[in-house]
Formats: structure tokens, C-alpha cells, sequence
């Protein structure tokens, strides 16, 4: 998953793209809890809402 502006910084600094994995409905709700130990957890749950997956096929 990556943002719409995301994909333009990283290609003027000549970088692949970021690939974060949507957080699971389980680490959801352990971060009720508790924060998880992850660095990119805010983007990880900043991207999902803000850019949701619409008919994803598997």
C-alpha cells in the first residue's frame, strides 16, 4: 500500500517502492492495548483509512 504522494517522493529520491502491509483486523485490536513495536505502525493504519483496498482479487 502506498499514498498517492508517497509514490512521487520516492521516485524523485530514486527509491523502490515502500511496501507496508495493511494491518490485520488481530493487530487492530491489540492496539487498543497496547502500541505495537513497529516504527511504521501510524502509516500502516494512516494509509489503510485513508486509502482502503476496493476489489482487491487474491
Amino acid at each position: 500500500m502506498e499514498c498517492p504522494q508517497c509514490e512521487p517522493d520516492r521516485a524523485v529520491k530514486d527509491l523502490g517502492p515502500l511496501l507496508l502491509p495493511v494491518p490485520t483486523r488481530r493487530e487492530l485490536v491489540a492496539a487498543l492495548v497496547s502500541t505495537p513495536d513497529d516504527p511504521w505502525w501510524e502509516d500502516r493504519v494512516l494509509h489503510a483509512k485513508l486509502y482502503p483496498a476496493m476489489g482487491r482479487r487474491v
